[in-house]
């Protein structure tokens, strides 16, 4: 546990610093809870020890009782101490980038996100709401990236981001006795205390009765609907407007001074870097890759290209450094699927790389595929038909936490760094959702061109050589996937036998003896 880790044991009474002593800003961390055992505290403190490389600034919990909940601090542009008590109890990890706009609606007076949410939710709570209502009607109006508990009154809600943008596990039942619940940012976490986790589902928001142990389920209204909009867009210029609009604010609303971009030169990190260089001209770009790799030259050409040559980093992988990296991705992912590891392990150098310089806020272009149908695999939708492509659009975007986000959180936060994906902004989702597919996947003269809408609103930013250029996949284009490969061959596993880099990934998760590996 870090040495400077305050538990604070409050009760009901309010952990939160005067005013005029109390630094604001943006914070992110790693949480963790358990109810139902005698000894929650310190479950709860083992926890948070295991979550240290989440918020290694500080960390805090609160305990009423068989219930206790905490949370590791990374500081970002700030400084708000969790949990904050009153009422209730609330830890938070992420960000409400609306917050400001929310807090002038409601006439309340902060610089804090956590805060707002925490006095909004208190409100809700003292005129008569129930708890998971309070959370479900406030998380409505927000837009964010989180994971939230808050426990009061008898109940303990639990809500996570409607994209899974922030991780979030779980795990309940009967005791001997009473009804328990334990969650966490990591499963790694819950397994340290002797708990096998699933994972929290994404825009879901769920209220645990502490005395009999029922369950409630809510969507809060507005959250992304599984069905076609209401409004569609299929006029080319009405989308660019509006795409263009959405994704300015998005970037507007991520970038910090703490801030760099995870940068390949593929159309998704060219535009956000593009756009980024409006606002902050010496914002820095991290590419990683082997010296004669794809994505070193690409990242190179795109960065001249859009006039940030000057900003860009770019951190020269060798087969030594991949090879020792490998242990630590499987430990931070909590998987040895070679997919996995092998587009982990070049986001977990570029996070490390940024960390080094300084930096603890990484902005990405995952979800631009996604939304915009950017995979292959999307033409032989449109083949299907219109509303076939746009079905699977949105099933991606239901899924894209469990594959990708989650992996993307963990390796960067392994590294104390936060990623933003500016892709994944609320407004961003409700607009691209409402553009017509045949605007994301444009079939011409027998030819495809995926994410045509979204390289349309780049123009101007980016020269044409890199906006209509084809990208090749992280692994590949770093050259990660070729060592990896190499590295399982030289340590005696087969290619011809198959599955030769899964078993020399499972080799290395079981010399850490790591019961929570999905193997």
């Amino acid at each position: 546990m870090p040495e400077d880790c305050k538990i604070i044991n409050t009760g009901l009474r309010s952990c939160i610093p005067d005013r005029k002593d109390r630094k604001k800003g943006v914070i992110m961390c790693g949480i963790a809870g358990v109810f139902g055992t005698p000894d929650s505290n310190m479950e709860v403190k083992r926890m948070l020890a295991v979550l240290g490389h989440r918020g290694p600034d500080a960390c805090g919990t609160y305990t009423a009782g068989n219930l206790s909940i905490g949370n590791t601090l990374l500081k970002i542009t700030g400084d708000m101490p969790q949990p904050l008590t009153g009422k209730g109890a609330l830890v938070l990890n992420g960000e409400l980038f609306n917050f400001r706009e929310l807090a002038a609606e409601k006439g309340i007076k902060t610089d804090s996100d956590t805060e707002l949410l925490f006095s909004l939710l208190e409100t809700r709570v003292k005129e008569g709401s129930t708890p998971i209502d309070a959370v479900c009607s406030t998380l409505s109006k927000v837009n964010g990236d989180y994971a939230l508990a808050y426990a009061c009154g008898g109940e303990l809600v639990l809500a996570r981001d409607p994209s899974g943008v922030k991780p979030l596990y779980y795990c309940s039942g009967k005791g001997a006795e009473k009804p328990e619940i334990a969650f966490a940012s990591e499963k790694k976490a819950l397994a340290f205390i002797g708990r096998k986790a699933k994972s929290f589902p994404q825009g879901g928001i769920l209220g645990f009765n502490t005395e009999n142990g029922k369950v409630t389920e809510k969507t809060p209204e507005g959250y992304l609907k599984r069905k076609s909009p209401e409004k569609r867009i299929y006029a080319e210029k009405k989308a660019l407007f509006h795409l263009k609009t959405a994704l300015e604010k998005a970037v507007e609303l991520r970038l910090t001074p703490a801030a760099g971009i995870a940068f390949s030169g593929g159309i998704d990190s060219t535009f956000l870097a593009a756009l980024a260089k409006c606002l902050d001209p010496e914002i820095p770009l991290y590419a990683v890759g082997l010296p004669d790799s794809h994505d070193v030259a690409q990242a190179e050409s795109a960065a001249e290209a859009i006039g940030m040559k000057r900003n860009l980093k770019v951190h020269f992988l060798s087969p030594e450094e991949i090879e020792a990296a490998v242990p630590q991705v499987i430990y931070a992912t909590e998987s040895t699927d070679p997919m996995t590891v092998a587009i982990g392990l070049p986001l977990y150098i570029v996070a490390k790389t940024a960390r080094e310089d300084g930096k603890r806020v990484l902005l990405t272009g995952q979800g631009a595929d996604e939304l915009f149908g950017g995979y292959r695999r999307h033409e032989e939708f449109l083949e299907k038909g219109a509303e076939v492509l746009d079905r699977e659009i949105y099933s991606d975007l239901e899924n894209i936490s469990k594959i990708n986000l989650e992996r993307d959180d963990m390796v960067t936060m392994a590294n104390s760094v936060e990623l933003r994906v500016p892709f994944l902004d609320k407004e961003v989702i409700k607009t691209g959702l409402a553009i017509s597919p045949e605007l994301k996947v444009l079939k011409k003269d027998g030819f495809y061109t995926r994410k045509y809408i979204l390289r349309k609103a780049a123009e101007g930013l980016i020269p044409p050589e890199i906006l209509w250029k084809k990208k090749k996949a992280m692994q590949y284009g770093t050259g990660v996937q070729k060592v990896i490969d190499r590295l399982a061959r030289d340590s005696g596993f087969s290619k011809k036998q198959g599955e030769h880099i899964e078993r020399y990934l499972m080799q290395i998760a079981s010399k850490k003896d790591s019961g929570f590996i999905n193997k």
